[in-house]
């Protein structure tokens, strides 16, 4: 039986395999004569080079491979070649400079051996297939020792002594206060066949007490040979599946390879998957015991990629999605009800935009807990929110709904959750208190409107519970429910803005357990809201824009058509000479306006140095001088900062827009989201487009968005972030200014 497990403790083994996009066993050709050697990691683009003999057309004897991807180097490996199989001791260099040492048995490393990476992370032990897995010690770079049992590079049971000095003990990937591991002291005879007996939970046992067994040869100790079939007690077939290693005590220390299917007691088939070095990789199926699909998830390597979609038992569609390496496209799906109804479901998992969610502000800070609920603590009696944006469709109906607990501090202060949040002075709040009252308010323009005043209700779980809100919009009414009793029906009237979250006005510690809203979609529009796919697509990052950094925690401002329809938002900039490339999320976004602010998300990022110029809302006059920062046809001028200037041609746009400055900065494609500075370096623009010259028979006709309007947005993130206003390159000759604010404006890159 294979067991599944669910990782909610976060440290992990930085060490990965280096060739983990990989999906096949090839023979290629490693020499000019025509030399052949196995690679257990081959895919398209790979060559390699053997510098040893070549007995009877194979690599033989101690020797160096090189192994390039596309060109491009990717390793050494320098040691034994049996019969053109990796056998006996070597080491394998990775690019990123890890390398690992140890017994090669059958082209894998196995067995006793060690690693050290470029970043003075250190591993002593055990290895299956590369892998770390089995008994070994970690040494981390900043000093922390983790000794004990790791599977598939993650620590998994054992003793973790911090850097400080401080111990935390693991079982099976759980903090525990002492570890109670049970040994059966169980050892198989090797060669032959053997019957082992399992109690309900997978534990060994005897077979008076067995619900399930195994039918397994063992060729070596731990490791089977052909493939393990696991039977209900009563007969009837369980599952089956190939393993590299089986451990006698703990099935979740087992390493899978190959084909895994489970099935029902009625015969027919559970589940269907494909490990990859103990990683499910590929099609994952579940099946309803009457055989009708349940549902098909898409796996690379560990982490869902692809398709997903799920049915109910009678083969009608439940869920449509799609995944880019472990996140949501577009961070929603389609969910059908039975009769055929979607609804686009935003469904926040707090872990994935820690960003957002996570935030320390004066009097509360909020953290993601290892169950993804976001836990916020307030220490003063302010109000406190946390929340995300969230492109809702509000001609559509929708639903709002949170869980949400207040665990500890008393006060009749409110908490519960604001929505249609466009700034300070308009949004919509559902509040209750921990005496059972319930409140709900409309701020509008700055005005409080009570549309509910305080109102006692029992569907309100009092004191210290958790309380289920929900508010569903359907034509022109608003439907408010507690804990699933409907409480208050008014009329439903526009929201304002697309933030959504909670809110607390006292301190205490509070839990928002889960936060979800669905936008209802009609027949027509379920294929244009349908997540899309493409194999392949997002493998090429591609120079779309360019942007510039408003605070020192690696915020970024761009045009929302920079990063409409990113998967995945990568960006790149020079400080002091040295390039930085960070993975970046979506923070905030204004289509009507054409603005986006974004966020590096790389742990590996630190803040940076003071951003020296002034952010300025103030509306220049028409003839400032002004210029321009950006990657004009980055794929054929190069990725290095370019510089235009021009003066303000006038204070509107197009049939009079207010919101963009028309200029004589020359623009191209890729300057888009760049910064538009005055002569003094103060930011007062984001360039975002050209009139189409060939149409409207014009020339250098183009535009700039006010940074009054980039402020506004601002204004409405959930956090606030502190903006620059720095003046010291006021007085610094142009060639300076420039010098200094190229390393404050990256390129950005999307797929």
């Amino acid at each position: 039986m294979i067991r599944k497990f669910t990782l909610s403790f976060s440290l992990a083994l930085t060490f990965t395999l280096a060739q983990a996009q990989t999906l096949k066993d090839e023979w290629v050709v490693c020499n000019t004569q025509g030399c052949k050697l196995l690679d257990p990691y081959f895919s398209d683009g790979v060559t390699l080079t053997w510098e040893g003999d070549c007995i009877n057309g194979k690599a033989n004897g101690f020797g160096k491979l090189l192994k390039y991807k596309n060109g491009e180097y990717e390793s050494t490996y320098e040691g034994e070649f049996k019969n053109g199989i990796r056998e006996g001791k070597g080491k394998f260099t990775h690019k990123d400079g890890t390398v690992r040492e140890g017994q090669f048995v059958n082209g894998q490393l196995m067995g006793k051996g060690s690693m050290y990476s470029a970043d003075g992370q250190r591993y002593s032990g055990e290895f299956v297939n590369y892998r770390i897995h089995g008994y070994g010690t970690v040494y981390f770079a900043n000093g922390a020792k983790f000794e004990g049992f790791s599977v598939s590079d993650r620590m998994y049971t054992g003793k973790l002594t911090n850097y400080d000095g401080t111990i935390t003990y693991l079982q099976a990937y759980y903090p525990v206060s002492k570890i109670s591991e049970k040994t059966t002291g169980y050892k198989p005879t090797l060669g032959v066949r053997v019957t082992e007996y399992f109690d309900e939970n997978w534990n060994r046992c005897a077979q008076k007490e067995a619900a399930f067994y195994r039918l397994v040869t063992y060729e070596a100790p731990n490791k089977p040979t052909g493939i393990v079939k696991d039977y209900y007690i009563t007969g009837q077939l369980q599952s089956e599946f190939t393993a590299v290693y089986l451990d006698y005590d703990d099935e979740g220390k087992n390493f899978h390879e190959g084909e895994a299917t489970w099935y029902f007691k009625n015969g027919n088939t559970e589940q269907k998957r494909y490990y990859y070095n103990n990683k499910i990789n590929g099609k994952n199926t579940f099946y309803y015991d009457n055989g009708q699909v349940k549902s098909e998830t898409n796996y690379d390597h560990g982490t869902m990629h692809g398709e997903y979609t799920e049915w109910y038992r009678t083969g009608n569609l439940k869920v449509q999605a799609t995944y880019d390496q472990g996140k949501l496209t577009d961070g929603n799906f389609i969910e059908y009800d039975e009769l055929g109804q979607a609804a686009l479901v935003y469904n926040q998992i707090f872990a994935l935009n820690k960003e957002t969610w996570e935030n320390k502000t004066d009097g509360s800070e909020s953290t993601i807990t290892s169950d993804n609920e976001v836990k916020l603590v307030v220490s003063k009696d302010k109000t406190a929110v946390r929340g995300n944006y969230i492109p809702l469709e509000q001609t559509s109906d929708y639903s709002i709904e949170s869980i949400i607990q207040k665990k500890t501090g008393k006060g009749k202060e409110a908490y519960g959750m604001f929505f249609g949040f466009k700034d300070w002075g308009n949004y919509f709040q559902f509040l209750i208190s921990e005496y059972g009252s319930y409140l709900i308010l409309e701020r509008l323009e700055g005005i409080d409107i009570r549309l509910k005043e305080w109102t006692r209700s029992d569907a309100i779980n009092t004191g210290n519970e958790r309380n289920h809100l929900k508010i569903i919009k359907l034509d022109d009414t608003f439907i408010f429910s507690i804990n699933g009793r409907v409480i208050e029906k008014l009329k439903a009237k526009d929201l304002r803005g697309n933030n959504f979250g909670m809110i607390a006005y006292s301190s205490g510690e509070y839990i928002l357990e889960a936060m979800q809203v669905k936008q209802f979609l009609a027949t027509d529009d379920i294929q244009k809201k349908k997540p899309k796919y493409i194999p392949g697509s997002s493998g090429e990052w591609k120079g779309n824009g360019s942007g510039f950094f408003i605070n020192e925690e690696g915020y970024i401002a761009t045009n929302y058509h920079v990063i409409k329809d990113a998967s995945s938002i990568q960006v790149e900039f020079y400080q002091k000479g040295t390039k930085h490339v960070y993975s970046a999320k979506v923070v905030a976004t204004d289509k009507q306006n054409d603005l986006a602010v974004i966020q590096v998300s790389d742990t590996q990022f630190k803040s940076l140095a003071k951003i020296p110029y002034v952010f300025n809302t103030e509306t220049k006059d028409v003839g400032t001088d002004v210029f321009a920062l950006g990657y004009p046809l980055a794929n054929v001028m190069g990725e290095e900062v370019k510089f235009t200037d021009g003066k303000i041609s006038s204070k509107t746009g197009i049939q009079g827009d207010i919101t963009v400055y028309q200029i004589s900065v020359p623009i191209q494609p890729g300057n888009s989201g760049g910064p538009l500075f005055d002569s003094k370096g103060n930011l007062v623009g984001i360039t975002s487009s050209a009139l189409n010259k060939e149409y409207f028979n014009s020339e250098n006709v183009n535009y700039a968005i006010k940074s009054a309007y980039l402020k506004n947005l601002i204004d409405v993130m959930p956090a606030p972030i502190r903006l620059p206003n720095s003046p010291e390159i006021y007085n610094k000759p142009l060639t300076e200014k420039i010098k200094l604010l190229s390393d404050f404006i990256p390129i950005i890159k999307v797929k």
